[in-house]
């Protein structure tokens, strides 16, 4: 970044899914578990009664989970017109014609702030060549660029970025979107019966804006909560909202994001992104892969970021100094709020996760208490042993 040495890593973002298999696997077994798959089926209206949630006024059942994603009207509806507070460009496109290479980069940048933008890339080894994308962080100020702009300054990028030029390469698809992410996130639906899940619960980083990725990683914490409210019958908005409540470690990386953006007519030395982030992973890899790969893996812990903070405080003393004009004093505040929190949610699960019979008790009492200590555990990033 910016002249910065390179960090390698090795088994993170290593695995590519094929979304036609995955689809087919996840059809197939939904059927043989007595599933009705109706294709095609749009939903027009949905009505909460007191027994139930009644779909185009023919199809019933005792909860709905939206995973409509980030434009779903039922979330839409729930946010009322809320302006997200973060959106993440991306442009990029899969082609053949690069250099041969098995590794692949997570986040690079090579240039300095332009159109009030920090630009980063990544790039992967794909089935049919190389994947390579270009993606900002920015606020939804309606001056922004757009996403043909971007595109614009992807072609113009790239033979840098890659050592080609555009005739080498012979583009498969091209991809672009646009990632909208809120600092009142996890949805809390303000209806009984209905529980928001991936995109549409806006659980994710506002670094990875990944919310398939996130339901992922909450799927056992998902599993277990929404069968526990339905054997519990515990359906109202109050203690669905218990299955994916507040993440400290998820609210703390809101300053990271504002560190890595810039606001429209603001005005900061054209490399301090690039340095900032420079120092900060380097003392990450001072640190070793114990901090490291949390990080790299989207989950944020509390030893790990204490760490992390004392490193890059001891090797830039005026870090903070320079980084609180770009943030400013209300955003590092409320930082610093979530911050402690990450530290007493690694307190309570430290105390209290191992004592899982305290949810083991029947009813509403134990639902409450499983959710309690699910919230601590991924809130903490506790849960990272699963799965990194």
């Amino acid at each position: 970044m910016g002249g910065a040495s390179d960090l390698y890593v090795k088994d993170v973002l290593n695995l590519g899914v094929s979304p036609e298999g995955l689809l087919d696997r996840l059809k197939a077994k939904f059927l043989s578990q007595g599933g009705v798959l109706r294709e095609g089926f749009a939903i027009e209206s949905v009505v909460v009664q007191r027994d139930g949630v009644l779909v185009n006024g023919e199809v019933k059942g005792r909860l709905l989970l939206d995973g409509m994603g980030h434009f779903s009207p039922i979330a839409q509806q729930a946010r009322g017109g809320q302006k997200p507070e973060g959106v993440c460009l991306v442009v990029g496109t899969c082609g053949e014609g690069f250099p041969e290479s098995n590794s692949g980069d997570l986040i690079y940048s090579f240039t300095p702030i332009v159109n009030q933008c920090q630009y980063f890339w990544e790039a992967f080894p794909a089935k049919d060549g190389r994947t390579t994308y270009l993606f900002t962080y920015v606020d939804a100020d309606s001056d922004r660029m757009s996403l043909t702009e971007l595109f614009g300054e992807y072609f113009r990028l790239l033979p840098e970025y890659q050592g080609v030029t555009l005739e080498d390469i012979q583009f498969k698809r091209a991809l672009y979107g646009f990632f909208p992410c809120y600092e009142d996130s996890p949805l809390v639906m303000p209806w009984d019966r209905i529980l928001a899940i991936g995109d549409s619960s806006g659980l994710q980083s506002p670094l990875s804006f990944g919310g398939f990725g996130a339901m992922l990683r909450h799927l056992d914490r998902l599993v277990e909560g929404i069968c526990g409210a339905l054997a519990a019958d515990c359906l109202d908005q109050r203690d669905l909202a218990l299955i994916q409540s507040y993440q400290p470690n998820l609210s703390v990386t809101w300053l990271f994001q504002k560190t890595m953006s810039v606001g429209m007519g603001q005005k900061i030395p054209p490399d301090q992104i690039n340095w900032l982030l420079a120092e900060v992973f380097a003392a990450m890899a001072g640190l070793g892969d114990r901090v490291l790969r949390p990080f790299l893996q989207d989950v944020v812990q509390f030893g790990a970021l204490s760490k992390t903070l004392g490193a890059a405080t001891v090797r830039q003393p005026t870090i903070a100094i320079r980084i609180l004009p770009q943030v400013g004093v209300g955003a590092l505040v409320e930082w610093l709020g979530h911050f402690l929190s990450l530290g007493m949610y690694s307190l309570l699960y430290a105390v209290f996760g191992r004592m899982l019979w305290l949810g083991e008790r029947a009813g509403r009492g134990g639902f409450v208490w499983r959710c309690r200590l699910s919230a601590w555990k991924y809130g903490s990033g506790n849960d990272y042993g699963d799965h990194g």
